[in-house]
This record gives C-alpha cells, sequence and structure tokens, in this order.
C-alpha cells in the first residue's frame, strides 16, 4: 500500500514538473485545410448554401462554416446524383468539433450503422473516413409518413495529421500538443445523400440510388473533393 502511495506521488510529482517546464503550446491558428470548398469536383458542380440559423446559433461565433450542394449537371433527372458537403473549421472554442450523430439525432436521424471506409486518392495517398447510415421518417402533405435512408461520411483533420475517429483525434490533440508542441485547430468536412432506392425520379429529383450505390457516389465526391481543401494531400507544387 505504501508502495503505491509512493508511486503514485512521484508520477503527479514528475506530471507537475513536466508541465512546469514544458514549452509554451504553438500553433492552433491555421488549419489543416482551405477555407473553401471547390466549386468543381470532378463530374460534379457545387452551388453555395448559406449555413442554418440552427448551425449559427450552436457553434461558437469564430466557427467558420463552409457549404456547398453538389451535382451533376446536364443530366436528365434519372440519371442526376445530389449531395450536400460541409466543412466547419473550429476558433479558439474547441465546441465548434464534436462528434456528428449527436447533432443527426437533434435532427430526427436515428443512427443504423457505423462504419470506417478508406478512400484511395488519385495520388496513391489512402483517406480513412467514417460512414454512419441514418434514417427517418418524413411527414408528407397528406399525412403520411415517408421512411428516409442516408448516408453521412466525415472525417477530422487536424494541422498535418486526419482521422475518422473522435476518440483518436483526443488522442492526437493531447500526444501533439505534449509531444510535439501543436495545438490542432481542427477541421471537420463531412458529405451526405439521401438513398433513394424506391423514390420516383420527379419527387427526388435525381436517380434511384441503393445504399451500396449512393456510398460509392459519396466516396467519389471525397475523392475528387478532399485533395482541393485537405493540404496535406493537395499535389506539391
Amino acid at each position: 500500500m505504501i508502495v503505491r502511495a509512493f508511486i503514485l506521488l512521484a508520477l503527479c510529482g514528475m506530471t507537475v514538473l513536466f508541465c512546469r517546464f514544458s514549452p509554451p503550446v504553438k500553433g492552433g491558428d491555421e488549419a489543416g485545410v482551405l477555407a473553401e470548398l471547390p466549386m468543381v469536383a470532378g463530374r460534379f458542380v457545387g452551388e453555395t448554401e448559406a449555413p442554418s440559423d440552427k448551425e449559427r446559433e450552436l457553434l461558437p461565433a469564430d466557427t467558420i462554416i463552409v457549404k456547398r450542394a453538389y451535382h451533376t449537371p446536364g443530366r436528365a433527372v434519372a440519371q442526376r446524383d445530389q449531395a450536400h458537403a460541409s466543412l466547419v473549421i473550429a476558433g479558439h472554442d474547441s465546441r465548434s468539433i464534436h462528434r456528428p450523430e449527436v447533432c443527426l439525432d437533434g435532427q430526427g436521424w436515428t443512427l443504423v450503422g457505423s462504419q470506417v471506409r478508406t478512400v484511395k486518392l488519385l495520388s496513391g495517398q489512402e483517406l480513412n473516413v467514417r460512414d454512419l447510415a441514418i434514417a427517418r421518417e418524413v411527414l408528407l402533405n397528406d399525412g403520411r409518413k415517408l421512411p428516409v435512408r442516408a448516408h453521412y461520411v466525415y472525417w477530422y483533420v487536424g494541422a498535418d495529421v486526419s482521422t475518422p475517429s473522435n476518440l483518436e483525434r483526443q488522442f492526437l490533440t493531447f500526444r501533439d500538443n505534449v509531444l510535439r508542441n501543436v495545438n490542432h485547430r481542427w477541421a471537420y468536412p463531412s458529405v451526405m445523400a439521401r438513398v433513394t432506392q424506391g423514390l420516383p425520379p420527379e419527387i427526388s429529383g435525381e436517380r434511384s440510388r441503393s445504399d451500396e450505390e449512393t456510398v460509392t457516389m459519396l466516396l467519389e465526391l471525397v475523392r475528387t473533393l478532399a485533395p482541393k481543401f485537405q493540404k496535406n494531400l493537395m499535389p506539391a507544387l
């Protein structure tokens, strides 16, 4: 018992000394992403969307929010794809970056499944992202309830690292703060699209896509989007 107490006291003392004499944390001002989403990403063209009042209300005032609605132009409705992309960049308040499951639940979505997927970029680099399968019911004008499914793909980007795990993000924050003297200014990119299988194109405004086809489409969008704003994925000049 005495030995344990001594070890605990020694560890506490070492922690205090380490914190006292470690150099001041640097960084935190420059994000690992550009604060913009491209207008053109492969076969997709994006139109600027404004952040919602709810987003502005819930997120700290110095949070940067960039959004675009992407679609495949010049195609008949029955062959069209649509997706929404957003990029949230933290300010000084860490509440800007959080687990998206919290916000999705507040918007009425139910989490059906979650898995990490690997996106192989044209450069040969690999990017790990998290795919959330979500569902909810939409109330139609005639009083009927229509079940809707969707996929929400996201990842976190630090100064020079990225991860699909919030737990790993917290570990990287602590590790790099202590060992590398780097304070990550985290960003949070995401893309989302509905599963339109069973919905007539004249109602959905796009082609009929299964879960698998929707995921494939979103990962294609990530493949072309990410190297255009994530600095450690951008081709060297």
